[in-house]
């Protein structure tokens, strides 16, 4: 149970990334692209079986292609860490540092030109099908947006100060889940996602700075090494939600 706080929170800025205006807008894009299909095909036949399967399959490659680089990212993070597990309450305090430089970034306080620049793949990509799909969510986690740079670096960091490499690949994972799921639920029911963009298109805003507010949170505990103090009371909280909802 103590690795579950972390865990959700991973998942939690997963989901935050999907609803950041830099890659909200772009999803139906992504599916049409990896689909083959247009959006009035995709919308006008949603609930044809056919057109369905060749849309979840090629989504649920993109989903893994993004997923293992991610996984990858996680392991590094996690080496890294061990390997300068000496420093550790040094690393812990940078480390910190850098989620709380994070979330200003995020926030708007300032702007770091590398995490603005975009980085996503402009080739093109030959194969077709699920290969394609798979090839395109390789490119697409590259594609560090102005969005997801800050978050997914905040997560790496955290990453980075596990005890164990394993402990960062398992937030890692947390964090491509909290991704995945709301991007195969967007493919399933394409049409639904339209109403849900139109109504949270205007808090925009609003998420990037809460998403900010989180990560400066978690750079300050880390930095006074109090990060036990997000854990402990995230410990107390999730096991009286999941009795609430069983």
């Amino acid at each position: 149970m103590s690795e579950t706080p972390g865990l959700v929170l991973a998942f939690a800025m997963g989901m935050v990334t999907f609803l950041t205006p830099c890659l909200l807008p772009l999803v139906p894009a992504y599916i049409s692209f990896i689909s083959g299909h247009s959006l009035a095909e995709i919308r006008s036949a949603q609930k044809s079986q056919k057109v369905t399967r060749s849309v979840m399959v090629p989504a649920i490659f993109f989903v893994l292609g993004f997923s293992i680089i991610f996984l990858i990212l996680g392991a590094t993070a996690g080496a890294l860490g061990q390997a300068l597990v000496k420093l550790g309450p040094i690393l812990i305090r940078v480390g910190g540092a850098l989620v709380i430089f994070f979330g200003l970034q995020l926030i708007g306080v300032f702007k770091l030109m590398p995490l603005l620049k975009e980085k996503r793949y402009q080739g093109e990509i030959r194969a077709t099908g699920p290969v394609k799909a798979f090839l395109f969510g390789l490119a697409f986690a590259f594609g560090w947006s102005p969005c997801i740079g800050p978050i997914l670096a905040s997560i790496l960091v955290v990453a980075a100060n596990q005890d164990t490499m394993l402990k960062g690949i398992l937030l890692l994972l947390a964090y491509s889940l909290g991704m995945a799921i709301p991007f195969l639920l967007t493919a399933a029911l394409i049409e639904q996602f339209f109403g849900f963009f139109e109504r949270i298109k205007p808090h925009f805003r609003k998420i990037e700075i809460s998403a900010g507010a989180i990560l400066i949170l978690v750079g300050i505990l880390m930095v006074f090494d109090r990060y036990r103090w997000l854990k402990y009371y995230l410990e107390q909280i999730l096991p009286e939600s999941l009795r609430r909802m069983g």
